[in-house]
């Protein structure tokens, strides 16, 4: 089991770098662009549709300060989706890619059980995602005392934490997906429309009055990166359940890989 983790290790190591230096990008341009929203936050906030804002998780007073900004620019969305397209290729990578690419019989006949070749593998790409979602929260942390921007440190580790779990749950959905469907693009593009389904959904209920007491059964439903970095207090709760659609999906992906003929 080890020297699985090793290899895969090894094979997402590069990237894993590209995407952080993507994610740094992006965030250094979001931080480094808000004090200039700042002098001129009335014009822009004139410019910009109520709805739109709603659609983002946010409104008006959101946008007036930096934990709304990056919300609403960043970390609601795009943030997700792009570690959320790594999250759903690793895991089509680990069934459904090893066996389009035929490479699973040889996988399989090495000393290990096809148990310890998904669990291994889906370690490391879980240990790679808390990576990436830290490195990122630290690198928002940096820029921002490098501009002078005010935020609390338990509101990132909280928001830490809280994508951390919340990306666990995207590749429970995607390892069972990876059971069951043909090639790593297939989950790949099933896993991200979903969550891009999911987020759509959110949205409209915050819009459409007849949908508020739908929000709760959408995998966003109390994912809220302003609340999370203004208040520091995650909500356990949500986390636990989060938890339990990754157990699920893992154990799923073993109970249809352990029966599947390959």
């Amino acid at each position: 089991m080890i020297n699985i983790m090793q290899q895969s290790f090894k094979e997402q190591f590069i990237s894993i770098i590209y995407y952080y230096i993507g994610l740094l990008g992006y965030t250094w341009m979001m931080v480094g662009f808000f004090p200039l929203i700042e002098s001129i936050k009335g014009v822009y906030l004139e410019q910009m549709p109520e709805t739109f804002l709603k659609f983002f998780g946010g409104d008006m007073l959101s946008m007036t300060n930096f934990e709304g900004f990056i919300s609403i620019e960043f970390l609601a969305l795009f943030f997700i989706l792009i570690v959320s397209f790594y999250v759903a290729s690793s895991a089509g990578s680990i069934i459904a890619g090893a066996i389009e690419k035929k490479t699973m019989d040889f996988n399989l006949s090495q000393p290990f059980s096809r148990n310890s070749l998904v669990l291994s593998e889906s370690l490391v790409t879980m240990l790679y995602t808390g990576l990436l979602v830290s490195l990122t929260t630290l690198s928002i942390f940096i820029l921002c005392n490098l501009y002078k921007i005010s935020i609390s440190p338990n509101g990132l580790l909280a928001f830490a934490l809280t994508a951390t779990v919340f990306l666990w749950s995207i590749y429970g959905i995607a390892i069972f997906l990876s059971s069951i469907l043909k090639s790593k693009i297939t989950v790949a593009a099933v896993t991200v429309s979903l969550v891009m389904g999911f987020y759509v959904f959110t949205a409209m209920t915050a819009i459409v009055d007849k949908l508020k007491d739908f929000a709760r059964f959408s995998l966003f439903y109390n994912y809220n990166p302003q609340k999370l970095l203004e208040s520091g207090q995650p909500n356990w709760h949500q986390l636990e359940i989060w938890a339990i659609i990754l157990l699920v999906g893992i154990l799923g992906s073993l109970f249809i890989f352990n029966r599947k003929d390959v």
